[in-house]
Parts: structure tokens; sequence; C-alpha cells
């Protein structure tokens, strides 16, 4: 009975040592990319529409001089 009751508590520890260490990746994940620039635009919707705006990709045709 006490052997039995030893491998339940230390299943039970590690279980839960597990969740903490998968909780303690997912939140630092979360903080990483949540100052990443790289893809994101640099806000943390991570959509992209807020980046800096490339100005080789613009293309203005010239206006016609008067």
């Amino acid at each position: 009975m006490n052997v039995v009751w030893k491998i339940k508590k230390t299943m039970e520890t590690a279980i839960i040592i597990l969740l903490f260490l998968g909780a303690l990746a997912y939140m630092g994940n979360q903080f990483r990319k949540q100052f990443s620039l790289r893809k994101s635009g640099g806000c943390a919707k991570g959509c992209g529409s807020c980046g800096v705006t490339k100005f080789e990709d613009i293309h203005v045709e010239a206006l016609p001089k008067k």
C-alpha cells in the first residue's frame, strides 16, 4: 500500500511539473512574439498591417509637366 501511494504521488508531481513547464514555455513564446519585429509588423495583433512601408515596392508614375 505504501509503495503504491509513493508511485501515485510521484506521478502527480511529475504531471504538475510538466504542466507548469508547458505553461511557462507558452508564456515565454507569447512574450517573444509580442516583442519580435520580424514578421508581425511590430504590434501585438500580428496582422502585419502596421509595419514599415517599403518604398521600393511603391511605383508612382511621373506627373506630366505643365
